[in-house]
């Protein structure tokens, strides 16, 4: 799930032992872009479902150990699960997983990303405009057509026949992002933690995920590279990434990090290419020019709403991603 930097309000009180924010937000970055190729090249068959819900349990449990070594305690982040919006951003991190996963056999590592994290701004704004009421800035207006625009021509010009369910599976999983960084941000407004928005939306939809994939079939995760890809994708890609993320953004400016974390796209796309010979045409290569600018001008126009009236220093955070 994608970080959307700059629009969430106050910066999260993240006390960070990382002297290197930068490092640890282009480190997190890649690793979120190696997950659907380590899912595209593992030997397993397994359904999306059955893999996104193990990446999601593994992942939770990873989360919920650094905050249990952190002194919090396991009643105090269940009994999160009391708040509506710890609910529908735990069926949004549910949701992404088999959205995402399912849509790489249609349209590619690449394409399926891209959509994903390009649309994810637009549907955070959109869905935060029309709970709040509060219009967004022209800045973002002009930075979410770019986004649209790069996302256009993406999956016009570089999808193969057939793909459209898959740019269709990759909106749907920047819908479920969008909208878990609208929830987020309601909850960190209400004094919870961003480790503990991530570790109670995950635990909580890795129960209601979990329990469906094994009545689906978990007998992929008997063998090697099974359990290695679960792992890999819970561990990896979802506790030490989210984990460096968290710990570098609240370090760094929003503009900076708007530009930091393209490496997730980025890696996915330069991946696909080298290991899975699914390269961008030249005109999906123009698109992803299009679409970083969209996303880096999002950074920009976040810095500019979030600046304090009083001191006109920015006051921004990033949304926990899935």
């Amino acid at each position: 799930m994608t970080f959307v930097i700059g629009t969430l309000g106050p910066r999260p009180r993240v006390r960070s032992t990382v002297h290197h924010p930068v490092t640890a937000v282009l480190a997190g970055g890649v690793l979120f872009g190696t997950a659907g190729v380590a899912q595209a090249l593992a030997p397993v068959s397994a359904s999306p479902i059955a893999v996104g819900a193990m990446r999601l349990g593994v992942g939770a449990v990873a989360v919920v150990a650094y905050l249990l070594l952190r002194g919090r305690r396991l009643a105090d982040i269940v009994v999160l699960w009391r708040r509506p919006a710890v609910v529908i951003a735990a069926i949004c991190a549910a949701a992404y997983q088999p959205f995402f996963f399912a849509g790489i056999p249609y349209a590619g590592v690449p394409v399926t990303t891209l959509v994903a994290v390009g649309s994810t701004p637009v549907a955070a704004g959109l869905l935060g405009w029309a709970m709040s009421g509060v219009r967004p800035t022209g800045t973002w207006f002009v930075a979410t057509a770019l986004c649209l625009l790069g996302l256009s021509l993406v999956t016009g010009l570089n999808s193969a026949p057939g793909a459209l369910p898959g740019v269709l599976l990759g909106a749907g999983a920047g819908l479920a992002s969008g909208t878990y960084t609208v929830m987020a941000k309601r909850l960190l407004e209400r004094g919870v933690s961003t480790m503990e928005i991530l570790g109670a939306s995950f635990l909580l939809g890795s129960v209601v995920m979990v329990p469906v994939a094994t009545v689906i079939g978990l007998g992929w995760l008997a063998t090697p590279s099974g359990l290695a890809l679960a792992a890999y994708l819970g561990v990896l890609t979802m506790g030490v990434a989210n984990l460096l993320m968290v710990r570098g953004l609240g370090a760094l400016p929003a503009a900076t990090t708007a530009t930091l974390t393209l490496a997730d796209p980025l890696t996915a796309t330069l991946l696909g290419a080298l290991l899975l010979g699914q390269v961008l045409s030249a005109g999906a290569l123009l698109g992803l020019v299009v679409l970083v600018g969209g996303l880096v001008l999002q950074g920009v126009s976040a810095v500019r709403v979030s600046a304090t009236p009083s001191t006109g220093k920015p006051r921004h955070h990033a949304a926990p991603r899935s």
